[in-house]
């Protein structure tokens, strides 16, 4: 898909949303285990769901401010310049439609980067905090090895983009992007739901040979 004006301004608003409402539940889980493992009175505090969705829309809300305020300063931006990013001049033809693939860089770009680690930092305290809880099918181990795959390859992206940009081609910065993709949000994707999907299985399966191991005995 070649860069556009609108694409460069939906995309930052596809990728935060999408990162609040993923990463924002797995760190509100791990508070939830949290303050479960924490507590010592009589009456145990369990933090329900209702709560966690409230928290989680709170911080939506944070983040559709954040962006309505970055898409207004865009628009200032486009006065003054474009957001597409043009490279040098290209060789040949192919060359200038490759260079039109990106949005440009801008200051914003490193305020959100930075966000996005604050968050995932949180998330990572709170699993060092929660280390000794025991959950079912040990979904904290999987929350925390979500997250903290999430914060090594971003934070390694970040860092190599900042100081080799001007040294990579659109086409190298796309393959990039797809390789951290695939390694965030498909192996989270994976982490959060086959353990359970396996444990619903396992689960059936022993429901299963009991009521066969019954029928034999009677």
């Amino acid at each position: 898909m070649q860069a556009s004006t609108l694409r460069c301004l939906l995309e930052p608003w596809c990728r935060e949303l999408g990162f609040i409402i993923c990463y924002g539940a797995i760190v509100l889980k791990l508070y939830r285990h949290l303050v479960e493992f924490r507590t010592r009175k009589a009456h145990r505090w369990v933090v329900r769901d209702l709560d966690l969705l409230r928290y989680l829309c709170a911080m939506i809300v944070a983040v559709l401010c954040y962006l309505a305020a970055f898409t207004a300063t865009s628009l200032d931006f486009l006065q003054y310049s474009e957001l597409v990013w043009q490279m040098d001049q290209p060789q040949s033809m192919d060359a200038k439609q490759v260079a039109s693939n990106m949005c440009r860089p801008l200051r914003w770009d490193y305020v959100t980067e930075a966000g996005e680690l604050l968050i995932l930092g949180f998330g990572l305290q709170l699993a060092i905090a929660s280390r000794n809880a025991n959950t079912q099918f040990r979904e904290r181990q999987f929350l925390v090895a979500s997250i903290l795959i999430e914060f090594l390859v971003s934070s390694t992206f970040y860092i190599l983009r900042f100081w080799y940009l001007e040294e990579f081609n659109p086409s190298t910065l796309f393959l990039a992007l797809f390789v951290r993709s695939q390694l965030t949000n498909t192996v989270t994707l994976g982490l959060i739901f086959l353990p359970k999907l396996w444990y619903q299985h396992k689960q059936l399966m022993c429901h299963s040979l009991g009521a066969l191991k019954n029928q034999v005995n009677f």
